[in-house]
């Protein structure tokens, strides 16, 4: 699909309504943080994307304090329709037992005989970001997917992203929506695949590096941070996620990540397809500095 039939379309008809609100916001986006940003990149090579789609994906999973939840999440990697080509987990000296699960899992291969799956240990706790960190410089893929260690994909994210990317050309990020829970029952009773879900009514959008300047609050680029999909010559070419929350253009790592990779490369915001089941009373950005 061509980056210019899509660029600058609308969100919908909450459209208005979105921005009223930003209007009437204080804006979270510190322009100065992301002008400084763009004079430190650009006094090096430009990046160049691949010309080709990505063919393999490799899961990025972080975890920390969420032994409880697990089990639903290697049950949601093990349940994939195209299953990723590596899955690398980083535990961040969790206090539970979360390296003890995620170690089973490992030895058993449920569900991804055949892959890469392999478990990273921080000695100390380091926090998301750098914990992210660790995990994307060790992949051996072209696309990277992140999965929240409390989070849930849906049994499709990984074969519907790949074909995102076929769809999508030139683009370094694709980010969609998710399906908000809260408890175990919810989540077994819930529909896995994507297709089954009801749509959201706003569109995938296109948003290229011109568009970042007017960016006021986190949310004018929206997307899950689990199921998302990135080049890691993006990941590479941004600096990767950072964990000192004074460098960041918005306060959640995530966002900040997103935001800065479109600064430099256009992106794709699926806000019509969820990819993840995100849960809503423990998801927190778990980053120790500030």
């Amino acid at each position: 699909m061509r980056l210019e039939s899509l660029r600058n379309r609308g969100l919908g008809p909450s459209s208005l309504r979105d921005g009223a609100r930003r209007r009437l916001s204080r804006p979270t986006v510190s322009q100065a943080r992301l002008k400084q940003f763009l004079s430190e990149v650009n006094s090096r090579p430009p990046v160049a994307l691949p010309a080709e789609a990505p063919r393999s994906v490799s899961l990025v999973v972080p975890c920390y304090g969420h032994m409880t939840y697990l089990p639903e999440m290697l049950a949601s990697i093990a349940a994939q329709t195209r299953p990723p080509d590596e899955v690398i987990f980083v535990d961040d000296s969790s206090p539970d037992g979360s390296r003890d699960v995620l170690g089973a899992f490992i030895a058993n291969r449920q569900g991804v005989a055949g892959r890469r799956l392999d478990l990273i240990i921080n000695d100390r706790n380091m926090g998301q970001s750098a914990s992210l960190n660790r995990g994307v410089a060790a992949a051996s893929s072209d696309l990277i997917m992140i999965l929240n260690d409390d989070d849930y994909l849906m049994h499709d994210a990984v074969e519907t992203m790949l074909a995102l990317f076929g769809r999508y050309r030139g683009v370094a990020l694709i980010g969609a929506n998710h399906v908000s829970f809260a408890g175990h029952e919810v989540l077994a009773n819930a529909p896995k695949m994507s297709v089954d879900q009801v749509p959201s009514g706003r569109r995938s959008v296109i948003r290229g590096p011109e568009q970042v300047k007017g960016y006021r609050l986190a949310d004018d680029l929206s997307m899950t941070h689990s199921g998302l999909c990135f080049l890691k010559v993006a990941w590479e070419a941004v600096g990767g996620y950072r964990a000192d929350k004074q460098q960041r253009v918005v306060s959640s790592s995530d966002r900040d990540f997103q935001i800065r990779v479109n600064a430099l490369f256009p992106v794709v915001a699926a806000l019509d397809i969820p990819l993840a089941f995100w849960r809503n009373d423990s998801s927190v950005d778990g980053d120790l500095l500030s």
